[in-house]
């Protein structure tokens, strides 16, 4: 009786979800392969797999590009049900922890350590990096990065990796994915890896009945290899 009870709801929430067009804050910024816009759409690794989980859940998703400040605050506030892409260790303000859910990983993200051309040096402890220059993108926060002795902010990555090439920064640290599509990586020399992460969609505790949707979709579309075929699309030609 109940596990008929549980699968008719399961079902009643799908059919009520179908064809709902709920709008989406995404990257504003171009940060090829990862995010960028193409013909005004929204597209990249991360914009495209997250639309196609959006719609493997049966929802019709509008992705908007918000800037990153207002995308945490709409969030908060309610003005969006679902953001995207973050990892629970980078929303820890009080304020966020008291409305999101997050779904279950769907990509891993990794960030490197990146050096001039042929100037490298060895970083065995974050504490290594007290005496240097560490170029990162503005608005985004650094594991260790109290080690830092000076944090040099760029507006984007390629930006960062424009000022790196001239060594005004001794390291910086950047996405890899980022790093292998750009042009500038043949100026610059890769280095360890500074972190990675899982991403995760979050889902405002006002929409709890969009999770398990999600958390399903983001299972077919590992199983039925979608978003390997989503990913290799972007990665592919720079390997």
């Amino acid at each position: 009786m109940y596990k008929w009870l549980i699968t008719a709801l399961l079902v009643w929430c799908a059919s009520a979800l179908a064809g709902e067009t709920i709008q989406v804050p995404t990257y504003d910024q171009h940060r090829p392969p990862t995010a960028m816009l193409i013909d005004g759409e929204p597209h990249g690794i991360y914009p495209d797999l997250l639309r196609a989980i959006l719609k493997r859940a049966g929802l019709q998703p509008k992705l908007i590009p918000v800037p990153p400040l207002r995308r945490r605050m709409g969030f908060e506030q309610n003005h969006f049900s679902i953001s995207c892409c973050a990892n629970p260790a980078w929303r820890q303000r009080p304020q966020e922890q008291e409305v999101q859910i997050f779904s279950q990983p769907f990509y891993w993200t990794r960030d490197i350590f990146v050096f001039p051309l042929n100037q490298t040096f060895p970083i065995e402890r974050l504490s290594h990096l007290s005496d240097k220059r560490v170029a990162t993108v503005r608005g985004f926060d650094y594991r260790g990065e109290e080690y830092f002795g000076e944090r040099i902010d760029y507006h984007n990555e390629r930006a960062l990796m424009q000022a790196l090439s001239l060594s005004r920064a001794d390291v910086g640290i950047i996405n890899q994915d980022i790093f292998l599509a750009a042009e500038e990586n043949l100026l610059l020399t890769p280095g360890p890896v500074h972190d990675q992460a899982s991403l995760h969609i979050r889902i405002h505790r006002d929409r709890i009945d969009l999770v398990e949707p999600i958390n399903r979709a983001i299972s077919e579309l590992i199983r039925s290899g979608e978003r390997d075929r989503i990913v290799n699309r972007y990665l592919n030609h720079i390997e």
